[in-house]
């Protein structure tokens, strides 16, 4: 046969020849081979399932963080979770600044260490904020003294049981403060090669963005990876919502103001006596001197005290709770 193929024809074989076995890795219409990069130096060593997992673990702890931030700063405070990266931990001491602001955490129910990284100019402001000033957001960055690492250890542990109520559907942290240090040379929770997850988040508050990330090396993470699965995610989210709603509305009560007043003491006048008080009258009030004051909060009694001063200002020392009983005959 003598027969000369068309160019169509040809192009058919080799289409019929790249669909063949043990072609896969050919493309039908480009003929490219299908390539991924992979770097041996950055493993990713937690699987897209598990990562999509601590995610889902992060937000509810970013959603109950900006609460608790927003209840105790008084100002509307907004926490998102940006990213999850695996690195290794001496790239990750290698990207801080110096100073920095971190908290190591002892992690008893892994039996291992995390650190948790905060922008010290976000700890400079909540330090403003908390000791009655404006919330100024343009600090200099500088290291946190010692007065101020005590005025924000209270968030600090707001922080570590907030992140041991969300990882409890999982597995337990148990995770406790154990050092701060300023700057990271002198963090050492796992060896230089061993990766890290990372959990980035970004913090805004007036206008202003700050970053923070807890960090658990591989190694503590590695005996749990299995709990870290789909029906670990789904029980996450499908977790009933009273829950966080009833935390919600107990930082809102715990937040909220009340007037205390002392009462020193009360008696009743007729209008005529009232209208002829004069300059230097006497009014005779039927509570001793040396009985105890009336403190009500709000409108209602609840406690009995005992005038004072404290500095340049009044005060009333609480001596005892009123009593069931009393309540009946004080309203």
């Amino acid at each position: 046969m003598n027969k000369i193929l068309s160019q169509d024809e040809i192009d058919a074989l080799l289409s019929t020849v790249s669909r063949a076995p043990g072609s896969g890795s050919v493309e039908p219409q480009t003929g490219k081979r299908v390539v991924q990069l992979y770097d041996f130096k950055h493993p990713e060593r937690i699987s897209k399932e598990q990562l999509r997992t601590l995610r889902t673990i992060h937000d509810n702890f970013a959603r109950l963080f900006g609460t608790h931030l927003s209840t105790n700063l008084r100002t509307l405070v907004d926490v998102n979770l940006l990213s999850i990266d695996q690195v290794t931990f001496g790239e990750y001491t290698m990207s801080l600044s110096v100073p920095s602001a971190l908290y190591t955490l002892r992690l008893k129910g892994l039996e291992g260490k995390a650190v948790l990284e905060i922008s010290p100019q976000f700890l400079l402001f909540v330090v403003d904020r908390l000791l009655g000033g404006f919330g100024e957001t343009n600090f200099e960055p500088r290291e946190i003294t010692i007065v101020e690492q005590n005025v924000v250890m209270r968030m600090i542990t707001a922080i570590i049981n907030i992140l041991n109520d969300v990882w409890a559907q999982v597995n337990p942290l148990d995770a406790a403060f154990e050092s701060f240090e300023a700057d990271p040379q002198f963090v050492q929770i796992a060896r230089g090669s061993e990766s890290l997850a990372i959990v980035f988040f970004e913090i805004r508050v007036k206008g202003a963005s700050y970053t923070m990330n807890f960090g658990i090396p591989y190694y503590v993470l590695e005996p749990i990876l299995n709990r870290l699965s789909a029906q670990s995610m789904l029980a996450l989210t499908g977790r009933r919502e009273k829950d966080t709603d009833g935390r919600v509305i107990k930082d809102k009560i715990f937040a909220s103001k009340l007037t205390v007043k002392a009462l020193l003491a009360e008696t009743t006048v007729s209008v005529r006596d009232f209208i002829d008080l004069q300059p230097d009258d006497v009014v005779q009030f039927d509570k001793r001197t040396n009985e105890p004051l009336s403190v009500m909060v709000g409108d209602r009694l609840k406690f009995f005290g005992s005038p004072g001063q404290l500095g340049r200002r009044r005060a009333v020392k609480i001596l005892r709770q009123i009593a069931k009983d009393e309540e009946m005959i004080y309203e």
